[in-house]
């Protein structure tokens, strides 16, 4: 069935999914250029240093398990504008005062005004897209995070040789004001518009919240919900987080010096991965979401296993270093041609209106809980085990997530959301297209 929708509204919806990846790419990557300068500035252990990116997971954590409650109350739009106004005030703030407790404070609320605006972006795409555009946005969605990610690491060179750690994180805010400007003018979806006057519904009261909890782990809802948790899980302790925080301090264990090795290459590897969610976007809504997971994920574990080879062959001149920065690329590549670009719309697809907020938070709630444990220990574990023990570990998880993603992930290419559910609430049976008005 066709699903047309005004040009204008479909660009919107797509300009707004890119400003707000480039403004979490920017966000999560500036502190791991500045963090160079930071470290001795400030006298910071393996511990304090993973501090830096574990508290702003802290702050996402509680805006991803806020975000529901207010995309109900606020709508789509204005929980995504306020939130982009919170961010850029939150931005300019942070690198006022040189305190690690200055620091972690407002990058605590710079996590809150994230992690809402991770679960509403997807419900605003799922909702304002037509069928046939939607996973391509989600991935474009992917590819502006990898150049908010890639661009943090270039403007952490161009600025190394002073060492304006400032200016780094300070320039999120510019991001934050674009997404204001975009969103200000911009509608309501259209569910949210029927969600509008149904503010004073149960769904806002402590029982009305209980009751979706209820129907999350519901006979109806249950298949699709525990999909989403593990899959959010699995997403992370493949170790995406840790790869994009730590990329300097990656390539530094293994024999990398200097400001161009330690800050161009890792912009280099997310370059790459942007070019992958590119051809992703062209690739998904003629392959599938299943084929393209699947191939993506068997190239993170090929990139797993190199980056262990690089780490065993440390010594040999040449060669870790080598094997190291292609396993990092092929890494890079596989998750943002596959899980990067795609995790998100299975949680917005596999929801009615109702409970699309609440089915995104199911996702992102374990999937930043990994992310905490990653950033408060990867740096820890690599330096105190070693690359070959801590890259072992995430490739084993890489291939235990391949094989779940083979047995539970089903193909969306083409469905409708309707479709969708009837999926996922029928025993994971496709309905009879026959049977479908």
């Amino acid at each position: 069935m066709s699903d047309p929708r005004p040009t204008a509204t479909v660009a919107r919806t797509t300009a707004v999914a890119v400003a707000t990846g480039l403004n979490y790419g920017y966000f999560g990557a500036a502190m791991a250029g500045a963090q160079l300068f930071l470290t001795p500035r400030l006298g910071l252990d393996t511990t304090e240093q993973g501090s830096l990116f574990a508290v702003p997971i802290v702050g996402m954590l509680l805006g991803t398990a806020l975000a529901g409650r207010l995309v109900m109350a606020l709508g789509r739009k204005h929980t995504l504008l306020w939130m982009a106004v919170g961010a850029t005030v939150f931005s300019a703030a942070s690198p006022l005062v040189a305190e690690l407790l200055w620091l972690n404070v407002t990058r605590f609320l710079l996590g809150v005004a994230i992690g809402v605006t991770s679960v509403v972006v997807p419900i605003f795409v799922a909702e304002s897209a037509p069928t046939a555009s939607r996973g391509r946005i989600a991935v474009l969605h992917q590819v502006a995070t990898m150049g908010g990610v890639a661009g943090a690491f270039l403007v952490a060179y161009l600025l190394a040789e002073s060492g304006q750690w400032r200016i780094m994180l300070g320039l999120s805010a510019v991001f934050g004001v674009l997404v204001v400007g975009l969103l200000v003018p911009a509608p309501e979806t259209p569910h949210g518009l029927t969600l509008r006057g149904e503010r004073a519904t149960p769904a806002l009261t402590p029982t009305g919240r209980t009751n979706a909890l209820r129907e999350l782990f519901g006979p109806r809802y249950r298949p699709v919900t525990l999909f989403v948790i593990l899959l959010g899980t699995l997403v992370q302790l493949t170790g995406i987080s840790a790869v994009s925080n730590f990329s300097p301090r990656i390539f530094e264990g293994m024999g990398f010096r200097g400001p161009f090795a330690l800050l161009v290459l890792p912009a280099v590897v997310q370059l790459a991965g942007l070019v992958a969610s590119l051809c992703s976007a062209v690739a998904v809504d003629r392959l599938g979401r299943r084929a393209t997971l699947l191939t993506g994920t068997a190239v993170m574990a090929l990139g797993h296993g190199l980056l262990v080879a690089a780490f065993v062959l440390e010594s040999v001149d040449g060669w870790g270093t080598a094997l190291g920065f292609v396993g990092l690329l092929l890494f890079t590549v596989g998750f943002n041609a596959g899980l990067g670009s795609l995790v998100w719309v299975y949680a917005s697809e596999g929801y009615s209106d109702h409970l699309r907020g609440a089915g995104a938070t199911a996702l992102l709630l374990p999937n930043l809980t990994a992310n905490f444990l990653l950033a408060q220990f990867f740096l820890g574990a690599l330096v105190g085990l070693g690359g070959v023990a801590t890259f072992g570990a995430l490739l084993v998880i890489t291939l235990l997530t391949w094989v779940f993603l083979y047995l539970r992930a089903p193909e969306t290419k083409d469905r409708s959301l309707a479709e969708i559910h009837a999926y996922w609430q029928n025993g994971r049976r496709w309905p009879d297209p026959v049977a479908q008005p």
